[in-house]
Formats: C-alpha cells, structure tokens, sequence
C-alpha cells in the first residue's frame, strides 16, 4: 500500500469518525429545539388536552356500554397524532382502567406495556408510574400480591413534587391506594396503616397548598377511611368513629358506591364491633354491589357477609351466604382459572419480549461501540504503520549513504601496499570480495589459516577490533550482503536468502536482521522500493 493511499483512507475514517460524531451532536441539537418547539406546542394544547381527558374519564365513570371503549381509543389515537401533552398519559391510564373493569387483562396489560415504553422514551416519571400501577393492579388480580407489592415498590416516591398538578397528585395517592390494599390483602396492617396514613397526609397538604378541591369527595373520603382503619387496628373505636362521621360530609349521594368502597369497608368492620348488624350488613351489600365485576372483591365480600351473619347469631343466613361464596366461587372457577393462566402467559411473554428487545437494543449499542473501538484502533495501526514505515525509509536511506561512504573509502585505497594494512583490516578485505561466509560451515579454523594464525588468535584478533565473536563477525557479513541483495532489484525470496548465505532457516535470518537493523527484510526491501520510487513518498 503507498503513502498516498495509507493517508487517503486515514482521511477517509477520520471523516467518518467525524461524522458520526457531528450526527450525534447534530441530532441532539435539533432534539434541543424541537423540545422546546414541542414544549411550546404542549403548552398551546394543554387546555385541550385537559378537556379531552376529562372528557375520557366522563365516559369512563358514566357509561357502562362496553361500546365505549373505541370511543376512549379514538380520542387517545387523536391525542398521539397531536402531540403527546401532558394529559395523554393520563387518558391511555383510564383506558386501562376501563379494560381492566370489563376483563380485558390482556388487552389492558399490552396497552400498559406500551404507556410504559412511551413514558421511558419520554422520561415521564409520572406515566412511568402509572404503567407500574398499572402492572401491579394486574398481578393483584392474578392473586400475585407480593409480585404486585414489589412493581409499586419500584416507584414509591418517584414522582418529586406529587402536588406541582391534579396528574402528579393523582398519581401518588394511587400508589398508596394500591400498596394499602394489597398490605392488606396479604395481612401486614403495620404496612398497611403507613399507607394509608401517608395517603390522608397528601391529602391534607393538598388542602393546605392549593385551592383545588375534590368535588367527588373522593379523596377526603379515602383518607379518613383509611384514618379509620389505622385506629380500628389500635382498638381506638370511638376515633374510628369520628373519623367515619366525618367522612359522610364529603361523599355525593349521586355518585357511583365504588367512589366511597373503602369507607363502605371500613365501616362494615367498625360496625361489627360495634354490633350494628343492620349497618354492617347494609355496608357489605354495597360492596358486593360495587364489585359484582369484579369476581376477585365480590368473593372477599361474600365470605366478610357470612362471617357477619355468622356473629349476628344468623346462621342460616350465614350459611346461605356461604352457599352462594361457594356457588359463585365454583361457577367462576374455571373461568378465573383459564382467564388467570391466559394473562400469565401474556404477562410472561411480554416481559420476555421487553427483554429481548433490551438485549437487542444492548447489543446494537454494544456492536456499534465495538466497530468504532475497531476502526479507531485500525486507524491508530495504519497511523503507526505508516509511522514506522518513515522510519525504515529514513534508516534505510541512512544506511545506503554509509555505503557510498565506504566504497568511495575502498576505492582510494584500492592501489594501497598490502603490508601497510593491519590484520583485521586484510581479514575484513577477504571477507568482503572472498565472501567465505557463503558457507554455512565457515569457522574461526579456516579465518586462522586464512590469516596463518592460531585460531585463539583470530579469536582475541576479532573480540579486540571488533568487539564481537567469531561467529557474530561472519554473521555481519551475511548481514551486509543480505542488506544489499535486499536494496537492490533482485527478487531472491527471504528463503532463497538465507540458504545461500549460510543462515539455514529464513526465521534465523529473520531474528538476525531485525536485531541489527531494527526491521524485517522484508520491510527493509518496502522501504528501499519506496526510496527508489518516489512517487511513493508523496
């Protein structure tokens, strides 16, 4: 490869090193500016945004068609296409809301699934929390309350300031909501409690921070029941009491039961203490009216009516409304069982799928770092070959300026008397024109009696002048003729080389080489053809 064209694709990488670069730098500058572009156009449609989303929860609470659901999809869908404000989140979360109602896990779980994609593409601490609700409603409805606990778990606390909207405060108060029902289900009251204590103090702040207030109640409802709950577990009666009267103030006679349920369960509880068999029973029936769609609820209902019945002294009620727990659990049975096996398996799959694609997505990047670590080391290796290739050519230009030094010395001394050169000097002259070293077998005995000494003596002769062995002084020789053949046009092979002068091997040659002139022939012959060519070094 020549100079020119080891610079041209050196040129040619750093150019695209460069342009990856500069992409990314570009891509995030214009996402700089079309954030605030789409910033911008998120504020110009929040109202409509919010019109919309009330307009989907409307639909939600007051029509009990299953019809609705595309009508809910078609203003979301129009939402999307507009620009995702920050109520879109909110509509696709009534949405699932909305599938759940009417027992469409899959469905709601799928929808899920995407909401959470969405919100982390987005970073949206607030739908990514919804989405984990979301998933831990849906392990709770498959009688998975620990894996449920564990998803809100995830993003107890995320949301910073819970009262900067109505969407983030709505939010977390949900996250309490769901972790006290489920510490209750699985009979941690301590947990429990602290949930439900921390949701009325959201509540009370809210009251303090803002001037918005709940016109459902639904919210000062929950937080005295739950207020309700924690002193009932301390066997504070009366406070439980005072807390439910309370609570009667803010509930709407014309809203859905299901908008009170907690206080209704509450209540029951508290009036069985107390004996008030007619309300306890009045409670519970709301429940199971509130939760006829609910099998999951209904059947807790049913049992918390028996046992009421049973302690009222109505055994035969109490049995009767065993009777229908065990009527109602039997008839749903297989169709709980099939409709749980089913969202599991589309539970597992999903997050299967969610996790191939993070493995993909892992791998893109890891492939994409891999290549460029490549091309920046083949660079660096063509940077320094080419480096190291300058430095043959200069070495190499060096050495053969030696050469002319020396055979203009040789030539003025062709007509000198032999007797007027020292020993080492006539033994230099018949290595260099007897090439002797031709033979591989040549030793220090034939130089002695070349020179009509001992060989002890051409051996402290040679260690004297030269400083090297014997061995190493024939093997200099070989060197220089290797150096020559090598600098010049002959196209004699490394092999070829070494046999003929006497080196045996090419690796032998090889080692020799680089030790004395710090490159390989065969680097030695480039840089000498480079030299020689200069069109090469341009």
């Amino acid at each position: 490869m020549s100079a020119k064209q080891t610079r041209g694709i050196i040129f040619i990488i750093a150019a695209c090193i460069y342009g990856c670069v500069l992409g990314v730098i570009s891509g995030c500058d214009r996402y700089d500016r079309s954030g605030k572009t789409n910033e911008h156009a998120l504020a110009e449609n929040a109202d409509k945004g919010l019109e919309r989303v009330l307009r989907v929860q409307q639909l939600y609470n007051l029509t009990p068609d299953e019809n609705i659901v595309p009508q809910i999809e078609t203003t979301i869908d129009s939402m999307r296409r507009e620009g995702r404000n920050p109520y879109y989140f909110a509509a696709i979360n009534v949405l699932i809301d909305r599938l759940f109602s009417e027992g469409r896990f899959a469905e709601a779980d799928s929808l899920a699934v995407r909401m959470y994609d969405e919100a982390e593409e987005k970073a949206d601490s607030i739908s990514i929390t919804m989405a984990k609700r979301v998933r831990a409603q849906m392990f709770y409805k498959l009688a998975q309350p620990h894996r449920a606990l564990n998803e809100l778990n995830q993003v107890k606390g995320t949301i910073q300031d819970p009262f900067s909207s109505r969407a983030n405060f709505g939010t977390s108060t949900s996250i309490h909501e769901w972790l006290w029902i489920i510490c209750r289900e699985i009979g941690d009251t301590l947990h429990m409690n602290e949930e439900g204590l921390a949701y009325a103090d959201m509540v009370e702040n809210l009251s303090r921070r803002n001037n918005w207030t709940d016109s459902t109640g639904h919210y000062p409802v929950s937080a005295l029941a739950f207020k309700a709950a924690a002193a009932l577990s301390d066997n504070n009666h009366s406070l439980a009491k005072e807390y439910i009267d309370s609570a009667g103030a803010y509930m709407i006679p014309t809203l859905p039961s299901r908008a009170y349920e907690h206080l209704y369960q509450v209540r029951c509880l508290a009036r069985a203490d107390e004996g008030n068999w007619l309300g306890a029973i009045a409670d519970v029936d709301t429940l199971l009216s509130t939760h006829k769609e609910y099998p999951w609820f209904y059947l807790k209902d049913l049992l918390l009516k028996a046992d009421i019945l049973n302690r009222a002294g109505e055994y035969e009620k109490s049995a009767n409304a065993y009777s229908d727990y065990i009527a109602f659990h039997d008839s749903l049975s297989n169709k709980i069982t099939d409709r749980r096996l089913h969202d599991l398996t589309v539970l597992y799959r999903t997050e299967i799928d969610r996790e191939q694609k993070r493995a993909e997505r892992f791998k893109l990047f890891a492939s994409g770092a891999m290549i460029l670590f490549l091309l920046i080391l083949f660079t660096i290796t063509i940077v320094l070959a080419a480096k190291e290739k300058k430095k043959n050519r200069i070495l190499v230009e060096r050495l053969k300026e030696l050469d002319r030094s020396a055979d203009n010395t040789s030539h003025k001394e062709e007509n000198v008397n032999d007797q007027a050169t020292t020993d080492i000097e006539r033994l230099d002259r018949f290595m260099a024109t007897g090439q002797p070293y031709i033979n591989p077998s040549l030793s220090r005995k034939e130089l002695a009696e070349f020179m009509g000494i001992s060989q002890d003596a051409i051996g402290a002769l040679i260690k004297h002048e030269r400083g090297v062995s014997v061995k190493a002084y024939i093997n200099s020789f070989r060197l220089e003729e290797a150096r020559r053949v090598l600098g010049s046009d002959s196209v004699e092979t490394i092999a070829d080389m070494a046999e003929r002068l006497g080196f045996g091997t090419p690796r032998t040659l090889q080692r020799a080489f680089k030790e004395r002139y710090g490159m390989s022939p065969t680097q030695y012959r480039e840089a000498s053809n480079d030299l020689q060519n200069p069109d090469l070094q341009s």
